[in-house]
């Protein structure tokens, strides 16, 4: 089979590929338009990309290979000049997406949850206190608007949530500069305990820890955590609201690292509770 008997014996599965990472990239909306791009970018120079193809693999994945760095392309020609902070690259791609959503497309932060809803709304906001402060885009609006806008918000809503934003921010790069310097079975404790709501009697067991002993480690951890966030300037009402509601599921990541070599980002159900 030629290139183009190829190239046409596989619309289907370019359309379908083209859903899959524009849905999985929260533009579920451009996937039409992506497809149609990468069919162009497939026909150029005489098949080219398609031509490049050894059969090492399947075709579908050397196509989904192919349009994941299309994408890419395609993504920062739609972008323009905007580009992702540092901070948010080293995140990940659903920090890329929610810094695109506040500061390129000036959705607020609960209309940015509900586009990645496929997202738990806490590892959004635990992205969100880590994510550097960035000006949104000016949007251009009528006086009308204008005067509508400066009516709902006070001067001191405003400073009020510039304070709880910068405690939270404050809070989380402390929690994980502190969680560095604890030893691997403390990580992977605090990990089971916060990030996957396991009970201490399930963790002591899975551990071969003693249940008793447990549950003084963890106190003993938390207490250093505390220590540390007051030393930084969290006020102690914060601190106590990190602590108090530690029974929850938390989910900072999908895929929480456990590496001893691995640093620990994340924190212990406090994000819910801290985000403005």
């Amino acid at each position: 089979m030629n290139a183009e008997e190829l190239f046409l014996a596989n619309v289907t599965t370019i359309d379908r590929i083209a859903a899959f990472i524009c849905r999985r990239n929260h533009v579920a909306e451009d996937a039409e338009e992506f497809a149609s791009q990468v069919k162009l970018s497939l026909l150029e120079r005489n098949y080219e990309i398609i031509r490049k193809f050894e059969g090492r693999s399947s075709f579908p994945t050397y196509l989904t290979t192919v349009m994941h760095r299309l994408f890419y392309q395609y993504r920062v020609k739609e972008w323009g000049k905007w580009r992702p902070s540092a901070e948010a690259k080293r995140l990940g791609d659903a920090a890329i997406t929610l810094e695109k959503l506040l500061t390129r497309d000036g959705y607020t932060f609960s209309e940015a949850v509900r586009k990645m809803s496929d997202r738990p709304v806490a590892e959004l906001e635990a992205i969100h206190h880590r994510l550097p402060p960035r000006q949104p885009r000016p949007v251009l609006v009528s006086d009308d608007s204008a005067a509508d806008l400066a009516s709902s918000t006070t001067s001191e809503d405003t400073i009020e949530q510039q304070d709880r934003e910068q405690s939270a921010r404050t809070a989380a790069r402390v929690l994980d500069e502190s969680m560095t310097e604890f030893d691997a079975e403390d990580r992977l404790i605090l990990q089971l305990r916060f990030w996957h709501a396991r009970r201490v009697a399930d963790i002591a067991t899975d551990l071969h820890l003693d249940q008793k002993k447990t549950y003084k480690r963890i106190d003993k951890l938390l207490a250093r955590l505390r220590v540390a966030l007051e030393r930084a300037g969290v006020s102690r009402a914060v601190v106590e609201d990190l602590f108090t509601h530690g029974d929850q599921e938390i989910s900072m990541r999908e895929n929480p690292p456990t590496s001893p070599s691995d640093p620990v980002t994340g924190n212990f159900g406090s994000e819910r509770r801290l985000s403005p």
